[in-house]
């Protein structure tokens, strides 16, 4: 019992030390000048936050912390911090009215967390949940029923119904930002649970960009667990294109094992060649993505002369998608990777299976992809 006390006295230094480093962060990040406040964990199963101004202090919920995603965690300091704002810099005892909602912007607060404590859900649903009251979640489901199909043992009707699944994307994006209709935004973390990004990791990322109406962030997320920060990949954009994204992010991660493990019945492998094979796959399904959205009036056909595709066009003209990146990154660094060395049979082979590959609804059994964008409403 000493030990696992002293374990939990551990953990909960570990918290407040990173807790402070958050507000730090934040402050910078959104250039506003707040007095560094105590910090405390608390053990309110009730409250997830709480701030104090007599004595200058934000509680965090140690339950909080156990059962939810750091993100989560940053967004309830978020909240304490627009309380902060209000009481220190705005001189207001106004909880939760128009002040609020100023300091909630100058933190970038997003709305399901902007609430009274009490107002606060226990669980935030994620945005499968939200899309799924969208009233464009129809759009997702036609594509999940163009995938079904392109399940077919027919190359021929599968490539057909892949190819459909694109264009409908692509049509429902093009009439969203010609008629000028309010989207809903979000964004997915996709945490490997790593130091280090992996460069078929980054390929996959470029896919999304180049082909699904997304932006990508790699970014950085401190685990609570473990005491230590990995690095991750955020997909943001309308929230049924981030969908739709992460969908095909799985997708390709549990098809590049699939096709490894065959693989790797004909040939003797090693850590360095199933890196190269994966970066392979990830560039055959490119070039098949690109191939197919070339043939449409509309897509330029030339990535590679410095050509952006539809999907960056969209993007970069999407203006409530800017000034929501713009709200959660507000002082956002671009930087270039180093290019990694590959195993070039390997990078061949699975350029050739990659280029083979359709995207199709994702199997239910021991892959660790349940294949659905949705869930069952039923």
């Amino acid at each position: 019992m000493t030990t696992q006390k002293t374990n939990d006295k551990n953990l909960q230094r570990a918290w407040v030390l990173q807790l402070y480093k958050e507000h730090e962060r934040i402050c910078w990040q959104y250039g506003v000048r707040l007095p560094v406040p105590v910090i405390e964990i608390s053990d309110s199963t009730t409250t997830w936050g709480s701030w104090h101004p007599a004595v200058r202090m934000i509680r965090i919920s140690a339950g909080l912390i156990r059962h939810s995603t750091w993100d989560v965690v940053i967004n309830i300091l978020k909240h304490e911090m627009a309380h902060q704002i209000v009481s220190e810099l705005f001189a207001s005892r106004d909880a939760h009215g128009d002040p609020f909602d100023r300091a909630c912007d100058m933190v970038g607060l997003p709305p399901e967390f902007r609430g009274a404590s009490g107002d606060l859900p226990r669980i935030i649903p994620g945005p499968a949940e939200r899309a799924s009251l969208s009233p464009h979640h129809q759009m997702l489901m036609k594509i999940e029923k163009l995938l079904a199909l392109a399940e077919s043992g027919n190359e021929h009707e599968a490539l057909l119904a892949m190819e459909k699944a694109n264009h409908l994307i692509a049509k429902y994006n093009i009439s969203r930002i010609e008629q000028r209709r309010q989207s809903e935004y979000d964004c997915i973390i996709i945490n490997p649970k790593k130091k280090r990004i992996e460069n078929y990791q980054r390929k996959i990322c470029a896919i999304l960009t180049n082909h699904f109406f997304v932006k990508i962030i790699l970014s950085d997320l401190f685990d609570a667990d473990l005491c230590c920060t990995h690095k991750t990949i955020e997909i943001l954009g309308a929230r049924e294109n981030v969908l739709m994204a992460h969908y095909v992010y799985s997708f390709l991660l549990a098809q590049m094992d699939c096709l490894w493990q065959q693989y790797q019945r004909t040939h003797t492998t090693t850590g360095r060649q199933k890196r190269s094979y994966r970066l392979g796959v990830a560039e055959g399904f490119h070039r098949k993505l690109a191939a197919q959205q070339g043939k449409t009036d509309r897509q330029p056909k030339d990535h590679s002369a410095g050509r952006m595709s539809l999907s960056v066009q969209i993007c970069n003209n999407d203006q409530g998608l800017v000034r929501f990146i713009r709200q959660r990154y507000p002082r956002l660094s671009h930087r270039t990777s180093a290019a990694a060395s590959v195993s070039l049979s390997e990078y061949a082979a699975g350029c050739r299976d990659g280029g083979n590959l359709t995207l199709h609804r994702g199997l239910t059994g021991n892959d660790g992809f349940l294949g659905k964008m949705l869930p069952d409403c039923s």
